[in-house]
């Protein structure tokens, strides 16, 4: 078994479980984590915008978001300019939970990256990036 697509799944599948398994210590819903991470340095952006960073649709993220507010997490502002635009905002409780969800994911990535030189980790996140850019690039222009 090889291949670049392998290597992601199994490299991505580690991340879930680890993810998940500190999610549900905290008391989070898979993907939650996700938007406290976004709104930690975007707080009061939209739904919209969550779901553009993290390739979201916007059912997933509205079903999230409605937990998170009826949890204590976020908040709903309205735009002064346009009332039907919901902005999201985190609650002490949210910050608090995005603060331990920070902290899990330096862990995860100082694991990660355990005897690789700062050189190779900036290389290999470029290219990551690449690779990203380049199978968006083919979904978006309709290639399979």
């Amino acid at each position: 078994m090889d291949g670049l697509h392998i290597r992601i799944a199994l490299t991505k599948g580690q991340f879930s479980k680890y993810i998940l398994r500190k999610a549900k210590e905290l008391g989070l819903l898979p993907g939650q984590p996700h938007i406290l991470e976004y709104l930690r340095t975007n707080d009061g952006c939209t739904q919209s915008e969550v779901c553009e960073a993290w390739d979201l649709d916007k059912s997933t993220v509205s079903g999230l978001v409605e937990r998170m507010e009826r949890d204590g997490l976020i908040y709903i502002g309205r735009e002064e300019l346009d009332r039907r635009k919901k902005k999201l905002f985190l609650t002490e409780r949210g910050n608090r939970m995005s603060d331990a969800i920070d902290h899990y994911m330096e862990e995860m990535d100082r694991r990660a990256f355990e005897g690789i030189s700062e050189e190779e980790q900036e290389q290999f996140m470029k290219l990551l990036a690449r690779i990203y850019t380049n199978l968006k690039g083919a979904e978006e222009n309709g290639e399979e």
